[in-house]
């Protein structure tokens, strides 16, 4: 028969201490694992002005319009508008022939050096591609002198429109 521990004796138990040094060992080697192997992803912004309410780009008065380059894209080319005073660019065998534009915007540019201006008019179902094609043609262009590939800012300042 086991006796009854008596109340005179008090069983101390003593709490063990947490070991957390293994815990912050793993941290330790977690944190810089994580800062090596991380993706930092490089990001480019371009500037774009896009029209109010009011649709300013897309609609621009007589005065305004030699201040700047408007380029609508259509089923059939591509129309030049303000400084490029109602050029034409055809589609070239079924396809939008960038390199004429970027050839006429490079012409004017020489031609309007102060111009930095440009506003580009889509029509509502236009991929995102063609968006950005059309913008890059617009922003700068390759050259090649003397073996060497030269980039030429053209038209900065890009507006997004609705073609009307």
């Amino acid at each position: 028969m086991a006796y009854r521990p008596s109340k005179k004796r008090r069983h101390h138990v003593e709490g063990m201490d947490l070991n957390i040094i293994p815990l912050l060992n793993v941290f330790v080697i977690i944190i810089p694992f994580l800062l090596l192997t991380a993706v930092f992803a490089r990001t480019a912004i371009i500037d774009i002005l896009l029209p109010g309410e009011s649709g300013a780009a897309a609609s621009t008065s007589p005065a305004e319009e030699g201040r700047f380059l408007t380029v609508k894209v259509t089923g059939k080319g591509f129309r030049l508008g303000g400084i490029g005073r109602g050029r034409f660019i055809p589609k070239k065998n079924g396809r939008l022939d960038f390199e004429a534009l970027t050839d006429r915007l490079v012409k004017l540019k020489d031609r309007y050096p102060q111009v930095e201006e440009v506003a580009i008019l889509f029509d509502p179902d236009v991929s995102y591609d063609l968006v950005i094609k059309v913008m890059d043609s617009a922003r700068e262009a390759y050259t090649v002198k003397d073996g060497k590939r030269i980039r030429r800012i053209l038209f900065p300042v890009v507006s997004l429109g609705e073609n009307r």
